[in-house]
């Protein structure tokens, strides 16, 4: 297998097991909430966004120590520690990086299958943070805002192919682990122009890119087809990976949004 094959491959198989544990603990939640919820409660969910966020980051620095980093934050004791992340993929001397608020799927009655459940939007809150990553765009360098969505779906990726060992940017030597997929990833911006409170799964999922087509497709050659149609798209000159956490580190109002940070890297 040559190099880029290699990386792709890598690539490949941390968004696969990404989708693993999240499906797996959207599964449990499926299945326990009803037992483990009161009978009063209006919530049909057990798991918060950011658990399955700190668990799956955790799961992909066990399994891919070579190629997966994280850092948890620690704001000052009086601060309580916010839910966004910053996310950061990298291949060779290029990279992508963003501030990353996570959603899950809400489901209206408890088994209720992902593809009929919704995503609460928060308007305000998406705005302040479209707002927030614009105001240091001085300090971590086209920092991009993300809305990413834990929910079972399976849809087409931009390149229309719905078997991934069929597209030469994806390809390949090993098949696609099978997991469905269920982390989707879209411009905030994009999200915010829809103005609306409340998102059908479908709805989300058809402004967002799957993990698994971002991470191994994202530096692929030629245009018009890949993650690159909905902003995703690898760029040089980027502050390191640490000089962002540094910057995040020094801001005391920057770190008390922040819960941790992910950087993939081939």
């Amino acid at each position: 297998m040559n190099g880029e094959a290699a990386n792709r491959q890598v690539l490949c198989d941390i968004a696969r097991t990404a989708f693993e544990v999240v499906n797996r603990l959207l599964a449990r939640d499926q299945l326990l909430a009803r037992e483990l919820r009161s009978e009063t409660t209006t919530s049909r969910q057990v798991y918060r966004e950011e658990c399955i966020t700190v668990e799956m980051a955790a799961t992909l620095r066990e399994r891919f120590p070579q190629n997966v980093e994280i850092t948890l934050f620690t704001p000052p004791e009086e601060t309580k520690t916010g839910a966004d992340w910053y996310w950061r993929f990298e291949h060779g001397d290029r990279a992508i990086h963003a501030r990353v608020q996570a959603k899950r799927v809400r489901r209206a009655e408890f088994g209720q299958p992902d593809s009929n459940g919704e995503v609460e939007i928060d308007q305000d809150q998406l705005n302040v943070l479209i707002q927030e990553t614009a105001a240091v765009a001085s300090q971590l360098l086209e920092l991009q805002a993300w809305l990413a969505t834990f929910a079972r779906f399976d849809a087409t990726p931009p390149c229309g192919q719905s078997d991934l060992g069929q597209c030469g940017r994806h390809a390949h030597a090993r098949a696609c682990a099978q997991h469905e997929p269920s982390l989707w990833i879209a411009q905030a911006s994009e999200m915010l122009q829809l103005n609306r409170s409340q998102l059908s799964v479908r709805e989300v999922v058809q402004d967002s890119v799957r993990l698994d087509c971002i991470l191994p497709c994202i530096d692929g050659s030629g245009g018009g087809v890949g993650p690159a149609v909905k902003g995703f798209a690898l760029a040089t000159g980027l502050p390191s990976y640490q000089d962002c956490i540094d910057g995040i580190q020094k801001n005391p109002v920057f770190l008390k949004s922040f819960q941790g940070a992910m950087r993939i890297f081939v």
